[in-house]
């Protein structure tokens, strides 16, 4: 009798258990629920004190740490440095972090933990992820492209060439990843010293035009530079029209880095006019494609 005794004994703490548990599931919901009224009535501070409760009870309700992550990037300021922010970040990433812990196969966890780091400028962390991917696969497009948009957000401006370049070069038979290439120099060329005064100065007018040439910041990009650079992105534009012999878009890039490389030439107005000839014959190009982008009219320059 005494091992049936035992058995007995055994099952009732069983069913004590899973009667508790039961319990503490049910007050987690609760709290869960309030949560999610409150994070709609946009009380999100409140919202993820619910969830926290919910949480202390049950700590693996995926719901609730999804929604938890949810409301904690409700409260995040773009731009914000302060200590509330970065606890704001943290509580976010740690939920989502979470997530992936208990589903692997949802891909939201990941997705969400990579744009809160952007969201939070938190590109040193972006930065490190990205390039222990590449260690593990440098052929990895995603952590390449990932790392490009790093390099652009926090303007540094040599390393996204270089992995844009790196993907180019990857994706060798891609015309979007050449013209990646020519977009992102022209706009580099445009910023500095490529805008303005410096788009529309015609140096054929001469000094009797009482028309000086607009003088360059320190920091601008002139002669060989400006050149050099402007024939790399030419280049990849060329690339991508050979893949895509329609490519309105790459067309368009065309004429704007023809523009951009002519600033160079102030002092040889025949090569500038050549560069702004080239722009011209581009843009037509393009208008054909139903495609026309402009840093200056053409018309401004008699061609």
């Amino acid at each position: 009798m005494q091992p049936c005794t035992t058995l007995a004994f055994s099952l009732t703490l069983v069913l004590v258990g899973l009667a508790s548990l039961g319990c503490t599931e049910l007050r987690a919901r609760q709290h869960a629920r309030e949560g999610n009224r409150l994070y709609q009535a946009g009380q999100y501070t409140l919202a993820i004190q619910e969830y926290d409760k919910a949480q202390a009870l049950y700590p693996d309700l995926v719901p609730v740490v999804l929604n938890k992550g949810l409301a904690c990037r409700q409260l995040l300021i773009p731009g914000g440095q302060s200590k509330a922010q970065q606890r704001t970040v943290d509580c976010a990433l740690e939920a989502f972090a979470r997530l992936q812990q208990l589903k692997p196969d949802d891909p939201r966890g990941k997705q969400l933990y990579v744009q809160t780091l952007f969201d939070a400028d938190r590109f040193s962390d972006l930065e490190a992820m990205y390039l222990e991917n590449l260690k593990k696969n440098p052929d990895d497009g995603k952590s390449i492209h990932g790392l490009i948009q790093v390099y652009v957000r926090s303007e540094r401006w040599q390393e996204a060439l270089k992995w844009t370049l790196e993907r180019a070069r990857l994706e060798s038979s891609d015309p979007e990843a050449h013209y990646a290439v020519g977009v992102l120099i022209h706009d580099r060329l445009f910023q500095k010293g490529g805008s303005g005064s410096n788009a529309s100065f015609d140096p054929r007018l001469g000094p009797e035009s009482n028309q000086p040439p607009p003088q360059f910041a320190a920091e601008d990009l002139q002669g060989a530079e400006r050149v050099r650079l402007a024939d790399v992105g030419l280049s990849h534009l060329d690339r991508a029209l050979a893949i895509r012999p329609g490519f309105g878009e790459a067309m368009a890039y065309k004429n704007l880095l023809h523009r951009q490389k002519a600033i160079a030439f102030w002092n040889e107005p025949e090569r500038w006019q050549e560069q702004m000839k080239a722009a011209e014959s581009w843009r037509q190009r393009s208008l054909v494609q139903g495609v026309a982008k402009d840093d200056t009219p053409a018309s401004k320059h008699g061609l």
